[in-house]
């Protein structure tokens, strides 16, 4: 890999420094490169982090709840036959200012629950789950999406 050697910076130096017997241009096109490189992964990294979806569970586990990217997509999964089932409660951009709610129907049985909310977007949810037929309600702490 010997791009370094295509990028020409004007510098007031002598091209070797013969006390290590190294270029200086090609040590300062490296550091550059590197410090680049270093750069780039780091702002990727950064929007990758920021469109990914939202996923919490309920705090005794046993399922999912999912809002996609677009946050107009949510999926409420049950994962576990232990009597209790998931949901998803969220709320929307609309002025209701109403909690709203998708369960898994099927309880552990393989599908899941799922709902498009377009052309509204979730601003804020939490997965909970609680006895087959309603009580003992655990709920994970609400999430507030930022951003679209």
């Amino acid at each position: 890999m010997r791009f370094w050697r295509h990028c020409y910076l004007p510098l007031d130096i002598h091209p070797i420094d013969h006390s290590r017997g190294y270029p200086l241009t090609i040590l300062m096109h490296k550091t550059i490169a590197i410090t680049a490189g270093v750069a780039a992964v780091l702002i990727c990294g950064a929007q990758t982090a920021s469109a990914s979806s939202h996923v919490q569970s309920p705090p005794d586990g046993g399922g999912t709840g999912t809002v996609s990217v677009s946050h107009q997509y949510l999926v409420a999964c049950d994962s576990k036959a232990n009597n209790r089932g998931i949901r998803i409660e969220y709320t929307l951009d609309d002025t209701t200012g109403n909690e709203y709610r998708l369960g898994d129907g099927d309880g552990a049985d393989g599908g899941c629950g799922t709902r498009n909310v377009g052309p509204r977007f979730v601003l804020s949810f939490r997965v909970c789950s609680s006895v087959t037929g309603g009580g003992d309600d655990k709920c994970h702490a609400w999430e507030w999406i930022d951003g679209r």
